[in-house]
């Protein structure tokens, strides 16, 4: 399908920036940084985020082998535009794992239309399923 995105969205820029979540958000989790996670992540994902990291104990480094990402669609609803991006990775969350595991995600970014200069913020991470 041919994804909807305004012709004045700036693409690879948007593209870029998603791409560095990815890999900020797998490095602060590493570190268990949750005060860097909440710069960037609705209160919602932070919530959701920091429940994981209470129940999980630190100490696994995941580690990103192939990271492609692919814009899905950029909309406006209301006073916020949101950006979906599909993520298709390759990792070991763990040293120890023979073989990397595929992980299949949508994440939804937003930023408020009128503040075209502002930063995105991560609004949520939708699994794909196999």
């Amino acid at each position: 399908a041919v994804p909807r995105i305004p012709p004045d969205f700036e693409v690879d820029e948007f593209m870029k920036g998603a791409k560095a979540a990815y890999n900020r958000l797998q490095d602060s989790w590493n570190k268990r940084d949750l005060e860097d996670i909440r710069q960037f992540t609705s209160a919602e994902v932070w919530e959701e985020i920091n429940r994981q990291a209470l129940e999980q104990l630190a100490g696994e480094k995941t580690e990103i082998l192939l990271l492609n990402a692919r814009l899905l669609e950029v909309n406006t609803e209301g006073e916020d535009t949101i950006a979906s991006v599909y993520f298709d990775v390759l990792m070991r969350e763990t040293p120890e794992e023979e073989r990397p595991q595929q992980v299949r995600e949508i994440w939804h970014f937003s930023r408020k239309t009128d503040m075209p200069g502002s930063f995105w913020k991560l609004e949520g991470i939708q699994p794909m399923e196999e």
